[in-house]
């Protein structure tokens, strides 16, 4: 239900995005977590620019780059939904989370691609979907 990924094995991964990567992989099995990896949300007391509390978030990219590469092979229908709020555990406002995003699509992109095709679950279910 679950891809096998190894991230020593993924080409074009720097050891800093091994490590933002790392947290999608079940150390016990070797094989994509079944949940989204833990996200710690804390108040820095700062007023942000529309007048709310600043929230800063530790392990949000990991849990993006989880999200994503759930979407595209994970077995489970549940994580092939279309993952729309994915960017919200990202620091910054709308436009730092999507410059973010936009990088951490990278990664994604090379985890993704390291693994078979016949195991691209979510991507297949969204071919059906559209019919091709």
């Amino acid at each position: 239900m679950y891809p096998a990924i190894d991230l020593s094995k993924v080409i074009g991964l720097t050891d800093d995005e091994k490590a933002l990567a790392q947290g999608i992989v079940n150390p016990k099995t070797g094989c994509l977590r079944a949940s989204k990896p833990t996200v710690k949300r804390t108040c820095t007391g700062r007023i942000g620019e529309y007048g709310y509390e600043v929230i800063e978030t530790t392990g949000g990219d990991t849990a993006y780059i989880w999200r994503m590469v759930a979407f595209f092979t994970s077995g489970n229908r549940q994580h092939q939904c279309m993952p729309c709020t994915a960017d919200f555990d990202l620091n910054g406002n709308t436009a730092e989370r999507m410059a973010r995003a936009k990088y951490l699509d990278t990664i994604v992109d090379k985890i993704v691609d390291s693994i078979p095709k016949n195991e691209w679950h979510g991507v297949r279910r969204w071919a059906c979907a559209f019919g091709y």
